[in-house]
C-alpha cells in the first residue's frame, strides 16, 4: 500500500499497526495521523518484521499495536519487542471479547508479559480515535467488559479462608479495578472539578480526561458523572 510505504520511508515513526489492510486501512492509518500529527503511522504484515526495523527506527516507536489474530505470535515475540522497542507502549486490537479476556488471564497469571493494552474495534469512531491517543500518550486502556466475570452459583455456602492477620484489605477502587489515573480523575471529579480544571492539573487533554470518566462509569456500573462522584464518597467518607 502506498500510504504504508510512505511512512515506512518516515524519519519519525510513532505507531505501528500490525496486521493486514482489512484490520487496518490506510483510511484507518490517515485517521489517526490527521488526530495525532505529530505521530506517522505504518502498518506491517506480521509482528516479526517490526524486529527488522533498525535502532534508530524502533527506538521512535511510540506504540505498537497487533491484531488479535496475531496474539500468539505477539506472544512469542514480546521478550523481543520490549527489548528492541523500550519507548513503546504495546495493545491487542480486538473485535472478539473472548480472544481479549483469554489475554487479560495470561496478563493476571503470567508477569514476564508486563503491560499490555486493550484497543476494541468495534466501537465508534470518536471513541477509537481516542483510545488510540490514550495508548500513544503511554496511557493503559483495559475495557470495562474484559473484566465481567460469570460466576457460577454455589449450591451449598461456602465457607470463609480465614484470613492472616497481615491479609490487606483491599479498596474498592482495586477491587473495580481502576488504574491510578482513573482514581485521580475520579477523586478531581468527585471533588465537583470540571475536566478543564482536571486536565490542567493531571497535564492531560480535556479529551483524554472524557475518556477516562466514560471508562470509570463503564466500571462502576453507574450511568452518570454524577453517580460516579456519589460512588466515590460513599466509599471515602474521609475524603
Amino acid at each position: 500500500m502506498k500510504l504504508a510505504e510512505k511512512n515506512m520511508n518516515a524519519k519519525t515513526v510513532g505507531c505501528v499497526f500490525v496486521g493486514n489492510p482489512l484490520s487496518f486501512s490506510d483510511t484507518a492509518l490517515k485517521l489517526v495521523e490527521t488526530e495525532l500529527p505529530c505521530i506517522s503511522c505504518i502498518r506491517t504484515a506480521a509482528v516479526n518484521d517490526l524486529l527488522l526495523m533498525g535502532e534508530a527506527r524502533t527506538n521512535a516507536v511510540r506504540l505498537i499495536i497487533v491484531d488479535e489474530s496475531m496474539l500468539e505470535n505477539l506472544a512469542k515475540a514480546l521478550p523481543q519487542l520490549r527489548e528492541a522497542f523500550p519507548m513503546a507502549s504495546i495493545a491487542l486490537a480486538f473485535r472478539n471479547t473472548e480472544i481479549a479476556r483469554n489475554l487479560v488471564v495470561r496478563l493476571q497469571t503470567d508477569a514476564s508479559w508486563g503491560q499490555v493494552g486493550f484497543l476494541p474495534m468495534n466501537i465508534n469512531l470518536d471513541f477509537w480515535l481516542s483510545v488510540v491517543r490514550l495508548l500513544a500518550a503511554g496511557e493503559c486502556y483495559f475495557p470495562a467488559e474484559l473484566f465481567v466475570r460469570n460466576q457460577p452459583v454455589s449450591e451449598a455456602p461456602v465457607q470463609q479462608e480465614a484470613q492472616p492477620d497481615n491479609a490487606r484489605e483491599l479498596h474498592p477502587c482495586e477491587a473495580v479495578h481502576l488504574t491510578t489515573r482513573e482514581l485521580q480523575v475520579l477523586e478531581s471529579a468527585a471533588e465537583g472539578k470540571q475536566n478543564k480544571i482536571i486536565a490542567d492539573e493531571l497535564q492531560l487533554s480535556q479529551h483524554t480526561v472524557k475518556l477516562h470518566m466514560h471508562h470509570i462509569i463503564a466500571k462502576l456500573g453507574v450511568h452518570n458523572r454524577t453517580e460516579a462522584a456519589n460512588w466515590y464518597h460513599r466509599r471515602n467518607p474521609d475524603g
